[in-house]
């Protein structure tokens, strides 16, 4: 399902979710502002959530 997701989102959700990084961690590996990739996780989250059908 992660495949959809675009690029970004998708690896930042990955890192945070299988690998357990922090926003902050993220932002780092991927050599964004940390806003951004507290914003790509949540974005990120927000599409999955969408996708599982959750409320």
């Amino acid at each position: 399902m992660l495949g959809a997701f675009p690029d970004l989102q998708c690896e930042s959700a990955f890192l945070a979710c299988f690998n357990g990084y922090t926003y902050t961690e993220v932002a780092a590996v991927l050599k964004v502002a940390p806003s951004t990739g507290k914003t790509r996780i949540r974005d990120g989250w927000i599409r999955l959530r969408d996708c599982l059908g959750v409320e």
